[in-house]
């Protein structure tokens, strides 16, 4: 299948889970986020959109013992400005903090928690197709750990040479690692 079939079909099933289901599954992953044992470290997470695991309790849990970056999307580019609690809506409506923003590079980040649409058991990522998280990692060498509804798991995914394939994709049944 397709990149675009697939992420029709992921956004399909996303579309029939009840609210409950997805804040019971965001629930799990959020709690298996914060066991990860990241204490210190720089830890770059998204703020979810409502098609997505809810990362907004686990970036509260992160920030009270790590540095916590946030994506801030600026035309073709997107950096990472540090977590303070508050923030403006950005492009594609996600909010987004309003402090110094860095590149890659800059932050040196240790871990991403990047979102997706899909993956399969092989670690490919399947994002939303812009590439702003594949260019953030051919810039960065850092932990990539996936967060995902258990219904984003699809069967072989194509990729392209540029595609990156994550460490580790935690979901609320399961977790899948090299």
């Amino acid at each position: 299948m397709d990149k675009r079939s697939v992420r029709n079909e992921i956004s399909a099933r996303i579309a029939a889970m009840t609210d409950c289901e997805k804040a019971r599954e965001s629930a799990a992953v959020a709690e298996k986020i914060t066991r990860l044992g990241l204490e210190g470290k720089k830890v770059f997470i998204y703020n979810s959109l409502p098609d997505e695991v809810d990362t907004s309790e686990a970036i509260k849990e992160l920030a009270k013992n790590n540095e916590v970056y946030l994506p801030v999307v600026d035309g073709e580019m997107m950096y990472l400005a540090r977590y303070d609690g508050s923030g403006r809506t950005g492009a594609y409506g996600i909010t987004e903090p309003t402090g110094k923003r860095y590149s890659a590079k800059e932050i040196s980040p240790d871990v991403c928690v990047t979102p997706l649409r899909a993956f399969d058991a092989n670690l490919n990522r399947l994002g939303r197709g812009k590439g702003y998280y594949d260019r953030f990692f051919a810039e960065c060498d850092c932990e990539k750990i996936a967060i995902a509804f258990d219904c984003q798991k699809a069967d072989a995914l194509d990729t392209d040479a540029h595609d990156v394939k994550v460490d580790a994709v935690l979901t609320a049944s399961g977790t899948y690692r090299k």
